[in-house]
């Protein structure tokens, strides 16, 4: 059985993390992060078990990082809909965490290009 690895990307001019994971399971998210209010998570595999992806924000467990994790059921079902539809949800989240306007179209638009090429590099395994 493959080691299940949770691929973190940092957006360098923003105080966020973006974290990656293929699984058919979600437990991974659990055990290694809270969610954004510090809360243990415990809602995951009973709400999201029929969802082919999702997005939540959640904070690391030593409370270090803070950002958005997108878990994707597999490669397969990372097409370039849903890929577009989660990054759209992650760079919300991450414009709510700064305070940033999303109707600042290019900043916006920028971040979710950049969201989705990390979702990309996540797929085909070719990291920058």
């Amino acid at each position: 059985m493959e080691e299940i690895k949770i691929h973190q990307f940092n957006p360098v001019i923003y105080p966020y993390k973006i974290w990656i994971v293929v699984s058919k399971s979600a437990d991974i998210i659990a055990e290694r992060f809270y969610e954004y209010n510090g809360k243990p998570i415990e809602f995951l595999n009973r709400d999201t078990g029929n969802l082919r992806a999702f997005v939540m924000t959640v904070t690391s467990k030593d409370q270090a990082y803070y950002g958005a994790i997108m878990l994707f059921r597999s490669k397969k079902s990372m097409s370039y809909e849903l890929v577009a539809h989660e990054s759209s949800h992650a760079a919300k989240y991450l414009f709510e965490h700064i305070g940033a306007d999303v109707k600042e179209h290019e900043p916006f638009e920028f971040v979710v290009g950049w969201i989705a090429d990390c979702c990309y590099q996540v797929k085909t395994g070719k990291f920058k």
